[in-house]
């Protein structure tokens, strides 16, 4: 990374410039943006540090309480509440798991389409209206794996098994991409409503 030489600016061309050429309000605002930047980047690493620590204080204490029971714990769990003694204060833990629906699923979707070919033959489309919304894409092409997933939810009776079967391989299809674990505050307003302690900058 070459080096600005002292009394110049570098353009968005990437031209060295030299600050009497200029303005003044650019030059405030060029200082400005790049201090605000250091100071956000500041607060950025305090606030993982942050989350870091909490994050470890919960799992000591989760770890504690499975070896009050004699209980191996299996690995980082997730939504755990911890309230104070109180309970006008609570830390919430939640383990979100971004999953993605396998080639199994076209196996599936062909057993589904199926059971509507025999279920509207009478001419009601209305229920391939909805399963068909739930398969259907977004502008980039991607499906929405708990639209799919809400399907294993409906009460439906086929003597065929295909739906069955079909509900069956969705769930084989379920791969877990990643996983993030987030951790939120709250306490208790004058009016002994929960509200979120917000660490969102937007928001504050």
């Amino acid at each position: 990374m070459s080096t600005i030489p002292e009394g110049y600016r570098k353009n968005g061309k990437g031209d060295l410039v030299s600050i009497a050429n200029i303005k003044p309000k650019d030059v405030i605002r060029d200082e400005f943006v790049l201090e605000a930047l250091i100071k956000a980047e500041e607060a950025q690493a305090y606030l993982q540090k942050f989350k870091s620590e909490m994050m470890t204080q919960v799992d000591d204490f989760i770890e504690l309480l499975s070896q009050e029971h004699d209980v191996q714990m299996g690995g980082k769990k997730g939504n755990i509440t911890l309230r104070s003694y109180d309970h006008s204060a609570k830390v919430v833990v939640q383990n979100h798991e971004r999953i993605e629906l396998g080639p199994e699923l076209n196996v599936a979707k062909e057993l589904i389409d199926q059971c509507l070919d025999e279920w509207t033959h009478d001419g009601n489309a209305n229920i391939r209206a909805i399963v068909n919304k739930v398969f259907a894409t977004d502008k980039k092409g991607t499906l929405n794996p708990q639209r799919i997933l809400s399907l294993r939810q409906l009460e439906i009776t086929d003597d065929s098994g295909r739906w069955a079967k079909a509900m069956n391989i969705i769930a084989e299809s379920v791969d877990v991409v990643d996983s993030s674990r987030f951790i939120r505050f709250y306490k208790k307003d004058e009016h002994g409503n929960e509200q979120a302690v917000s660490l969102d900058i937007a928001k504050l």
